[in-house]
């Protein structure tokens, strides 16, 4: 039985390719953020070895790990809000403060949350 919260993961494939390769320790504390604050995570990507779209930056191919993608849907929080709480409490690198950790956005397949790090992330609030 399932229950309605916790850290998930989309399906098995999601789940094998998270394992793939070792996650950056900032990804892991941003995602536990993430579900101590809105009481579920699931992840729709984690590692990709190779660029999925014209946009992709390549941040899904680096290990260790420093991206990976949420669903948004399932939160009653509007995405714009969430985005905004995230980036509110996590900075991805202050020497470039016009990168984010939490984007959210439709890249083909709707709108979901990217979040990335850097080494240099860090909480702010």
């Amino acid at each position: 039985m399932s229950r309605p919260g916790g850290f998930k993961y989309k399906n098995d494939k999601v789940l094998h390719s998270a394992y793939e390769v070792p996650w950056h320790p900032i990804l892991v504390d941003v995602n536990l953020w993430i579900l101590g604050r809105y009481g579920i995570l699931i992840v729709t990507s984690a590692y990709r070895p190779h660029k999925i779209h014209p946009g992709d930056s390549g941040i899904h191919s680096t290990v260790p790990l420093r991206a990976d993608d949420i669903r948004s849907y399932i939160y009653p929080t509007p995405d714009e809000l969430m985005e905004r709480d995230i980036n509110e409490n996590w900075q991805y690198d202050p020497k470039r403060t016009h990168l984010k950790v939490a984007v959210f956005h439709d890249t083909g397949q709707g709108i979901h949350g990217h979040i990335q790090v850097h080494p240099n992330t860090v909480r702010i609030l």
